[in-house]
């Protein structure tokens, strides 16, 4: 990981750490709960305790079937910013050669959701699809809160951030 300068934007003090900007879990599997547990892309300042994100995004890679995930922080979690910066990134027509996820995280705060990201399985419990739709955003979202309502049709939360996800979709197409 390459040492860089990042600056705290409480109080602007400035400090050197390893930043990473993709980690390949086929090779790093024990970085896996580093993951999960929101110990990944960030740091304290020194002069004032605020939590400073090293970068916006950080993508970590599977080999072997090819997959890449992108941890994206929260403040940018939108479907305009996923199509963007997917379109961005993605050499035209490689789209179907990896296998692809987005989703977004706050770096510092652990996220027992990335689980069913990181070892490519499915929620069982309603409370499970609803906090993984939390991470997503536009369709992706979508899905979960409906499989969550499907489970459990009375779950008032999963209503709400279902009908907030489709006035974004609304709003964005």
């Amino acid at each position: 990981m390459p040492l860089k300068e990042i600056e705290c934007q409480n109080c602007g003090t400035r400090l050197k750490k390893r930043v990473g900007e993709a980690i390949n879990l086929s090779e790093n599997p024990k970085v896996i709960k580093d993951v999960k547990e929101g110990k990944i892309n960030f740091s304290y300042c020194p002069k004032c305790k605020a939590k400073i994100e090293h970068k916006s995004h950080v993508l970590l890679t599977y080999l072997d079937p090819p997959r890449w995930i992108w941890l994206v922080s929260q403040k940018y979690q939108n479907p305009r910013y996923r199509e963007e910066f997917f379109s961005s990134v993605i050499p035209p027509g490689s789209a179907e050669l990896i296998d692809q996820d987005m989703v977004f995280v706050e770096f510092g705060t652990p996220c027992e959701s990335l689980e069913y990201i990181l070892e490519n399985k499915l929620p069982q419990t309603s409370k499970d699809w609803m906090e993984l739709g939390k991470i997503h955003t536009g369709d992706e979202a979508v899905d979960c809160y409906k499989n969550a309502l499907k489970i459990n049709s009375a779950l008032s939360e999963a209503k709400n951030l279902l009908n907030e996800e489709l006035d974004k979709l609304k709003s964005y197409r």
